[in-house]
């Protein structure tokens, strides 16, 4: 009888090593997926960040990559300069030449940007005709040079387009918001000049 119960405890132990061999192919498994799937999530991410039309950050990702760069002209004492730019006339290409003929303008402004700045300057897709350009190291005179230089870019195309543009000068304080709001106001004062 002990020797039918001992064969009956083994045969249960094997079962249970098996069924534990199992689980542990199953957590290897569940492993596996969990790690694909953060790849993808990043890969998600990274793509979130870009505006797809223009390749410019996407609004969410720039004003957080904003926030770094103010953090590290603080720490650092550089100086750092936000220019809040809107493309002209963009509504009236849009209603007179298509969208794809507004489409193609946005992509210009964001070329002429990246071609005129520093590769480290960040370029952000704010809105649907707004950008951002934060430039570290630079004086105001410094940026507003470079901008002017992308504008003489964008007016050389065969579309030929234009941009007004307000800068800002980092504060002490400053957050991400109070800089831009001030980029944002000295815009609307240029704007208002012109007209």
């Amino acid at each position: 009888m002990e020797r039918v119960q001992a064969e009956v405890d083994r045969s249960t132990a094997f079962s249970d090593r098996g069924h534990g061999a199992d689980e542990r192919a199953r957590s290897e498994d569940d492993r596996s997926t969990a790690q694909a799937d953060r790849g993808a999530s990043a890969e998600e991410r990274d793509h979130s960040a870009v505006d797809a039309l223009t390749g410019a950050y996407g609004r969410g990702a720039g004003l957080v990559e904003t926030g770094r760069e103010i953090t590290r002209a603080a720490r650092t004492g550089q100086s750092l300069i936000v220019a809040f730019l809107d493309v002209d006339h963009l509504k009236m290409i849009n209603d007179s030449l298509g969208h794809a003929a507004g489409d193609d303008l946005l992509r210009s402004v964001a070329h002429a940007l990246r071609a005129r700045l520093r590769s480290y300057d960040l370029v952000v897709r704010y809105g649907g005709d707004e950008f951002l350009c934060v430039m570290s190291g630079l004086s105001l005179v410094d940026a507003a040079a470079r901008l002017s230089e992308a504008n003489v870019v964008l007016s050389a195309l065969p579309s030929p387009g234009s941009f007004t543009a307000g800068l800002a000068e980092m504060k002490r304080g400053d957050d991400v918001e109070r800089l831009i709001a001030r980029a944002d106001a000295e815009f609307y004062r240029k704007r208002q000049r012109r007209t």
